[in-house]
């Protein structure tokens, strides 16, 4: 090659094609631009991409709070149903039992989940009502109940459950319906 030629490429390099004037490289912005476009793309999408995610968490969150407070309710309901059915057994056996003769006992058992919506719950019983509670979310759902027998009040987790009522032989007035866990 020669020094013309060598010169030329370096001015080629160099040299504003427009003006002729030496311009250093760090003046150069021709491919700011690309990267510039680069970079804003990238960053749109992410803030795009990260405002589905929390809109997509938000309705989540609601449908586990609706299908927590609706698997409460039936778990509540099916806890009142029994209690409710163990009164009426209770009632019944006493009617049968002539005097203050001969020991009753009625036992109801339930099955309940163990878990409502993948989360533990617990039942607490007194005479008015079953209360069903999670923690997480904070749901509290309260079915009242029917039964005319005394209910002891408690607090048992979520789960299988027994129903119980014993009158000892010879005992007078009626018994208390106890909620444990099986």
């Amino acid at each position: 090659m020669r020094d013309s030629d060598a010169g030329a490429a370096d001015r080629s390099l160099a040299d504003d094609p427009v003006t002729g004037d030496r311009r250093s490289l760090a003046a150069d912005e021709r491919a700011v631009s690309v990267t510039v476009g680069y970079v804003l793309t990238l960053a749109i999408g992410a803030l795009l991409l990260s405002g589905v995610v929390i809109a997509v968490g938000g309705v989540i969150d609601g449908q586990t709070q609706r299908t927590v407070e609706s698997e409460l309710s039936v778990a509540g309901q099916t806890a009142v149903a029994n209690l409710e059915a163990a009164d009426r057994l209770a009632r019944a056996a006493e009617a049968d039992r002539p005097g203050s003769e001969g020991a009753v006992t009625v036992t109801v058992e339930a099955d309940l989940p163990s878990r409502i919506a993948g989360r533990t719950y617990r039942i607490a019983v007194d005479s008015d009502a079953v209360a069903v509670r999670t923690d997480s979310p904070d749901v509290r759902i309260e079915v009242p109940h029917a039964a005319t027998r005394d209910v002891s009040p408690t607090t048992v987790r979520g789960g299988p459950i027994r129903i119980s009522y014993t009158v000892a032989d010879g005992a007078s007035g009626p018994g208390t319906l106890e909620v444990t866990e099986r």
